[in-house]
């Protein structure tokens, strides 16, 4: 295992490698993942190593997990504990160095958090004489130097669908703009850059763009985005040296003014050739729905068919925690759970060679309805 660089090959086409091969892989959200040792653990690590063990045991190649308080009430973990809370973490680095888990750090995953603490307001994040800018850099500064020595260590994501909060000022929501959150993403990626010369990728917690994203920003009205208006929102939101697209895909119909309502492999496609165009890697930082959490593996088989078929190089499936306590997650040993990770393992390809092979594989699956495991990269 190792960090997943980005580079072009000669279609241009940016790609994921991991080793020197390319990547295709499938793997969970654990949104608190580390966060539960100040959540819900008194600041130890026995969950979290429980959580390892697990995912371990599932052989799960990849994980998505928040690394920074959510409520500003939780920041005394981090400023008055600070050597514990970066033990802590780096404890989990360790974890999974040792454990073949590759590791993609969230970091500031509620836009709220920072500048509440500050007693500033959602806009500082694009200011740079902010508290809320100052503590990005250096919180990001902690991290990136605890975390950068890790092989398990995969790339760097800013923040969580904080696209979503853009814009909407007019609607009753507090004030920031794709302008704000694009100077916020590009200062959290210059940061990581100039401290890691690895070559990871930077990536945005971006969800889907909204339907209306572009027109939000430019002209503050709910009229759907065309196609050409949405691959220029994705590139504000996506700014160099950012070389990550992501998108949280859910349920919710995408719909452009000159396309019309697409279905899921649609909307997979068009996101791939924006992310191409921009010369950006794309991701699925989030899939499926709330009707999974109650038992409907119908959703999750669907984007799972969808992945495969346009060769969606990495995707994380919302969410597996240990004791289920994270809203719509799973947990092991459950029926929903038993699917999910069993996709996960026939999913789990490093070559392109392998897919054609896979896809007969899951299709099969899918169909009996079983939990299989001979497929390996």
């Amino acid at each position: 295992m190792g960090k997943l660089p980005a580079s072009s090959p000669k279609d241009g086409e940016p790609r994921m490698y991991l080793g020197g091969d390319l990547l295709y892989v499938t793997g969970v959200n654990c949104y608190n993942l580390f966060v539960q040792c100040h959540e819900s653990d008194n600041m130890n690590t026995d969950l979290m190593e429980k959580t390892v063990q697990v995912l371990s045991e599932e052989k799960v190649p990849i994980v998505r997990f928040s690394c920074s308080p959510y409520y500003s009430s939780q920041m005394h973990f981090y400023i008055d504990q600070k050597e514990k809370y970066l033990s802590n973490l780096s404890k989990l680095a360790d974890l999974c160095d040792e454990n073949h888990i590759l590791l993609m750090p969230s970091i500031f995953w509620n836009s709220a958090c920072i500048p509440e603490y500050f007693g500033e307001d959602l806009a500082a994040w694009g200011k740079t004489d902010s508290k809320t800018y100052a503590f990005m850099v250096s919180y990001t500064t902690e991290i990136v130097n605890v975390l950068k020595k890790h092989k398990c260590l995969a790339a760097w994501e800013f923040g969580n669908e904080f696209n979503l909060q853009a814009d909407i000022a007019s609607e009753g929501y507090p004030e920031i703009s794709a302008a704000a959150i694009s100077a916020a993403y590009e200062g959290f990626a210059r940061t990581v850059r100039n401290l890691d010369d690895q070559g990871r990728i930077i990536c945005s917690g971006n969800s889907v763009m909204r339907n209306a994203q572009w027109h939000r920003a430019k002209q503050g009205n709910w009229t759907n985005d065309s196609y050409d208006q949405y691959e220029e929102i994705t590139g504000v939101f996506t700014p160099s040296p950012m070389n990550g697209m992501s998108e949280h895909i859910y349920e919710e119909p995408r719909v452009f003014s000159d396309k019309g309502s697409v279905n899921l492999t649609y909307q997979l496609m068009n996101a791939k050739n924006v992310a191409a165009s921009l010369g950006k890697v794309y991701y699925i930082g989030e899939f499926t729905g709330p009707k999974t959490a109650s038992g409907d593996s119908s959703m999750v088989k669907k984007h799972y068919i969808a992945q495969y078929a346009q060769k969606i190089q990495l995707s994380l499936i919302w969410n597996y925690a240990y004791d289920g306590d994270v809203e719509w997650s799973f947990k092991a040993g459950t029926e929903y759970g038993d699917m999910a990770f069993g996709l996960m393992s026939c999913f789990r390809l490093s070559r392109m060679a392998l897919l054609p092979i896979a896809l007969m594989h899951l299709v099969r699956m899918l169909r009996l309805g079983q939990r299989e495991h001979s497929l390996r990269a």
